[in-house]
């Protein structure tokens, strides 16, 4: 992965409680990059537990750790692309193949 195929903005999300009443969370953005997005591969299917009929992505970002490390709680967006204005739950975060990077898997909401 090198730079140059960062090409899609991605906004993650967690869901914060305003209040006591159920239904009241709201997500809030807690971190924003460019990924490297692709089909997730069989093996990624599998570890997701993803379901075949609705969309999902595998995203590649650079590891920012200790700003910020993806969980499966939250929630990303994509920003730009094919996929604009969708969000998808994260399903499995690993490191990826390329030093200093993560894989997301995500599925859409």
């Amino acid at each position: 992965m090198n730079l140059n195929q960062l090409d899609f903005r991605v906004s993650f999300y967690e869901i914060m409680s305003d209040g006591p009443e159920a239904g009241m969370n709201e997500p809030v953005e807690v971190y924003s990059c460019f990924g490297g997005l692709y089909e997730p591969t069989q093996k990624d299917v599998q570890l997701g537990n993803l379901e075949l009929s609705k969309r999902s992505v595998t995203l590649n970002i650079r590891n920012p750790q200790p700003q910020f490390i993806p969980n499966v709680n939250q929630t990303f967006e994509i920003k730009n692309g094919i996929y604009k204005g969708l969000f998808f739950n994260i399903k499995n975060v690993a490191l990826a193949k390329t030093p200093n990077y993560i894989k997301v898997v995500g599925e859409e909401e």
